[in-house]
């Protein structure tokens, strides 16, 4: 299974998120997972770091549709709840964070890899972004062994 793909124009938070607003340090798509960099910062995560992999949520469109942000924009990023604006999802199976930059992924995450279980799908166009701690790990890493 290839990265999830999405028409960044169309990804939209829906009613029940939470959100928050950071500054990019680098350039996002809405739709993108990104990660806290060590400048307090947001960018685009990626499963090849520990830091990088460990997704705080999904950077979405601004208020004036907005869908690319470059490095001191202001970026709305749903922590959790329902985005919209996906295709071909397979419901019920969960996303990561692919190697690709700002990637997403429903491919079980291979054996040794470090990853960010970042939510579900819903449906065939929705996520529910939840990227969460699993029992006696890191708050956004799992070791897959």
């Amino acid at each position: 299974m290839a990265d999830i793909t999405n028409a960044a124009s169309s990804v939209r938070p829906l009613p029940g998120y939470f959100a928050r607003r950071f500054d990019a340090g680098g350039s996002i798509y809405a739709g993108q997972p990104v990660y806290i960099a060590a400048d307090g910062d947001i960018e685009a995560a990626d499963a090849g770091g520990t830091l990088t992999g460990q997704a705080i949520g999904m950077a979405v469109a601004d208020n004036d549709g907005g869908t690319l942000f470059v490095a001191g924009d202001r970026v709305d990023v749903v922590m959790f709840g329902a985005v919209t604006g996906f295709a071909s999802l397979t419901p019920g199976l969960k996303l990561f964070v692919s190697a690709t930059a700002g990637g997403l992924t429903q491919d079980v995450p291979a054996v040794g890899s470090l990853v960010c279980d970042f939510g579900i799908a819903l449906d065939a166009s929705t996520i529910m972004v939840n990227p969460v701690r699993t029992a006696n790990e890191d708050p956004y890493t799992v070791k897959v062994s």
